[in-house]
C-alpha cells in the first residue's frame, strides 16, 4: 500500500471516530428519551445506554448466527460422511438420519436468530441517525450556523448533507463495523476447522486474501473519488430542481424556461459524464472481483482432492472445507466483498465531514488579523465610529458612522443600490461582524424583523401570526383582530380550517394535511400584511424593516407606520420611497465608498420655526 492511501485511510478512520465518538460516549443523557418497543412491553432508555444495549445484543446474535454456521458446517460433513456406506450399514444410516435431524433443528432455531439480528440492524441504524441528525441539526442552527455558512458559500447544499449523507454514513458505519466483527468471529470459529481439514489450505486462504485486499484498497481510492463527485454533482440538479420550484412566478415572468432548462440540463448532464465514469470504472473492479469470487469455488476442490485421493480424509471433507475456505476466505478479504461500501461510505464521510467543518469555522472577524464589530447589550439602538466591511473585508460599505434612534422614534436608511442599506441593517441584527466600532442594540428576543419578502413558514395560519415564537396565550379572537387591523382579515375563512387551515389545492385538500407553500398562494402585498398581523399581535418594543412596505399601497403603509408609533416602538427602516420619511425622525444616506450623511428632520424642523 503506497503513503498517499495509508494516510488517506487513516484521515477517513479519524473523521469515522469524530463523527461516531460523541454517540457513545456523551454524558448529556437527560436531552432525549427514544421509546424502545419489544412486542408489547414498551419503556424508556436513555439514548447512550440504548446505543451501547443495541450493540451488545448485536454482538451476541452474531456469534450465534456464526456458532450455528459452525454447527451446520460439521453436521454436513458427518453427514456426507455416512452416506457412502449407509445403504449397508445401518449405524451409518442413523448417522445420517441424526445428522440431518439436527440440520432440521438448527434451522428452526435459526430462524427467530437471524430474523432478530436483521431487526436491531435496522434498529441500531435508526436510532444512530437520529440522534446525529439532531447533532447535527443543533450545530447547524448554533450560533446562526446555518446563516454564516450559506452567506460565505463555506460548504454546498449543507440540507442535502443533513438529510441525505447523515443516513448513508450511519448504514455504512454499521455495515462495515458489523462485517469487521463478523469477520473476526467467523475466523475464530471457521479457521480451527479448516486448519484440522488442511494446513495447506489455511495458508492458501492467507495468502489469497491478503493479495485480494491489497489490490481491492488500492482500486478504492479512485472509487470513492467518483463516488463522492456523484453525490455532489446529484445534490447540485436536485437544488437546481427545488430552485425551480421555489421561484415559478419569477421564471414566468421572465420567460426563463429556456435559460432554466438550458441550466438544468447542464448539472443533469454533469451528474451523467460522471455516472458513466463510475460505472466504467467499477465495470474494471468487477473484473477483478468478480474473477476473485469465482476461483474460491475451485481452489478449496483443487487443495482437498488430492488428500482425498490419498485416503486421508473423507467425502464429507469437500463440503466442509469449501464451507470453511469460503468463511474464512471472506473474513480476511473484507476489503474486497466490500469494496463498494467501503468507496460509498468514504464518500459520505468526506462530505459530512466537510459540513462538521464548516459549522467548526471561525467567521474572518474572528481570526488573527481582522477587526470586529462590538455589540453591546442596551435598551436602545446607536451606532459608535461603525466602519462596515463586507464578510470578506474586500469592500469598504460604510466608514466611522455615528448615530442614536432615541427611544419611540425611527431612523430610515436610504442610499443608492448596492451602497450597503440592508448590509448596515445585517451588523445592526449581529449577522455582519465585518469592520469595527461599536453597535448598541436590545436582545434580539425584543426585536422584530419585517423584510421585504416576509419569511412564510411551512403550517397553519395560526402559526404564521405567531412565528416565530410558540404561544398559547392568544385567543382566536386576537388573532383574527389583527388580521382585519392589517387589512386581510379574509384570510381567517378563506381557507378550510380557519386560522388551523392551510393552503391547498381548493378542494378541501386542506383538511388533509397536503398542501402547497404560503409564499406562493399569498401575492406579496399579502404576505407583507400578515408580517404586519405578526407585529401586531407581537407588539416589539424594537423593530427592523427592510423594504418591508414596498408592495403596500400608500395607505397601508400609512397604517403600518401609525401603529409603530403608536405602540411606541423604536423602528429602523430600510427603503426607497419618499412618502417613508415623514414617520422618521432621522434619515442615514450611505453616499457609496465608505461615506455617510446624517439628517434629524425634527431638528430642522424645529430650527425653521
Amino acid at each position: 500500500m503506497d503513503t498517499k492511501t495509508s494516510i488517506f485511510s487513516l484521515a477517513l478512520w479519524r473523521s469515522v471516530g469524530k463523527l461516531a465518538k460523541p454517540f457513545f460516549t456523551s454524558r448529556d443523557v437527560s436531552e432525549v428519551t427514544v421509546p424502545f418497543t419489544f412486542s408489547r412491553i414498551k419503556f424508556n432508555i436513555q439514548e447512550r445506554f440504548k446505543a451501547w444495549g443495541l450493540v451488545a445484543l448485536l454482538f451476541m446474535f452474531l456469534v450465534g448466527v456464526n456458532k450455528m454456521n459452525a454447527m451446520i458446517n460439521g453436521a454436513y460433513g458427518d453427514f456426507q460422511n455416512a452416506l457412502p456406506d449407509a445403504a449397508k450399514d445401518s449405524s451409518l444410516a442413523d448417522v445420517a438420519w441424526s445428522n440431518l435431524y439436527f440440520l432440521a433443528v438448527i434451522f428452526i432455531a435459526a430462524v427467530p436468530v437471524v430474523v432478530i439480528y436483521s431487526w436491531l440492524r435496522s434498529l441500531l441504524v435508526i436510532v444512530w441517525r437520529k440522534w446525529l441528525s439532531e447533532f447535527m441539526l443543533k450545530q447547524y442552527f448554533s450560533n446562526r450556523n446555518y446563516y454564516r455558512i450559506s452567506s460565505s458559500s463555506l460548504v454546498d447544499n449543507p440540507d442535502e448533507r443533513i438529510a441525505n449523507d447523515v443516513e448513508g454514513f450511519v448504514g455504512g458505519a454499521l455495515t462495515l463495523v458489523l462485517a469487521v466483527v463478523d469477520a473476526v468471529v467467523t475466523l475464530f470459529f471457521f479457521t480451527q476447522i479448516l486448519y484440522a481439514l488442511s494446513h495447506s489450505l489455511t495458508a492458501v486462504a492467507i495468502l489469497y486474501s491478503t493479495f485480494g485486499t491489497l489490490i481491492s484498497v488500492w482500486l478504492s481510492v479512485r472509487l470513492i473519488r467518483f463516488k463522492y463527485n456523484q453525490q455532489r454533482l446529484e445534490a447540485d440538479y436536485r437544488f437546481s430542481l427545488i430552485n425551480v420550484r421555489n421561484n415559478v412566478e419569477p421564471i414566468a415572468f421572465y420567460q426563463g424556461e429556456k435559460a432554466e432548462w438550458k441550466q438544468l440540463l447542464q448539472r443533469f448532464h454533469a451528474a451523467i459524464k460522471n455516472n458513466m465514469s463510475l460505472i466504467g470504472y467499477q465495470r474494471r473492479v468487477s473484473f477483478f472481483t468478480t474473477w476473485f469470487d469465482y476461483f474460491v469455488a475451485i481452489v478449496p476442490f483443487a487443495i482437498i482432492l488430492p488428500i482425498y485421493l490419498h485416503g486421508d480424509v473423507k467425502i464429507g471433507a469437500f463440503t466442509q472445507a469449501n464451507m470453511a475456505f469460503g468463511q474464512v476466505l471472506g473474513a480476511l478479504a473484507i476489503v474486497v466483498s466490500q469494496i463498494g461500501t467501503i468507496s460509498s461510505f468514504a464518500a459520505y464521510v468526506t462530505r459530512l465531514m466537510g459540513l462538521q467543518d464548516a459549522l467548526n469555522s471561525k467567521d474572518l472577524a474572528d481570526t488573527d488579523g481582522h477587526t470586529a464589530i462590538i455589540t453591546t447589550i442596551g435598551n436602545e439602538i446607536a451606532l459608535k465610529s461603525v466602519t462596515l466591511n463586507t464578510p470578506d473585508y474586500k469592500r469598504l460599505l460604510a466608514k466611522d458612522v455615528t448615530a442614536e434612534v432615541p427611544l419611540g422614534t425611527g431612523i430610515i436608511i436610504k442610499g443608492p443600490s448596492g451602497s450597503g442599506k440592508s448590509s448596515l441593517l445585517r451588523a445592526i441584527a449581529g449577522l455582519w461582524r465585518s469592520g469595527s466600532g461599536e453597535i448598541v442594540r436590545p436582545e434580539l428576543s425584543s426585536l422584530m424583523f419585517l423584510s421585504q419578502k416576509p419569511y412564510m413558514s411551512l403550517g397553519t395560519l395560526r402559526e404564521q401570526l405567531l412565528y416565530p415564537t410558540v404561544r398559547t396565550d392568544v385567543s382566536d379572537e386576537q388573532l383574527i383582530d389583527a388580521l382585519k387591523r392589517a387589512n386581510v382579515g379574509e384570510l381567517a375563512t378563506r381557507y378550510a380550517g380557519g386560522l388551523d387551515g392551510r393552503p391547498g389545492t381548493g378542494d378541501g385538500a386542506a383538511d388533509t394535511g397536503v398542501h402547497r407553500q404560503w409564499s406562493d398562494e399569498l401575492s406579496p402585498g399579502e404576505q407583507q400584511r400578515l408580517a404586519f398581523a405578526r407585529l401586531l399581535i407581537a407588539k416589539p418594543k424594537f423593530v427592523f424593516l427592510d423594504e418591508a412596505t414596498s408592495a403596500l399601497d400608500i395607505a397601508n403603509e400609512e397604517l403600518l407606520y401609525r401603529t409603530l408609533q403608536t405602540i411606541g416602538a423604536t423602528y429602523v427602516s430600510v427603503g426607497h420611497r419618499p412618502s417613508l420619511d415623514g414617520y422618521h425622525q432621522q434619515a442615514l444616506t450611505l453616499t457609496g465608498n465608505g461615506g455617510w450623511e446624517l439628517i434629524d428632520h425634527k431638528a430642522e424642523s424645529e430650527s425653521r420655526k
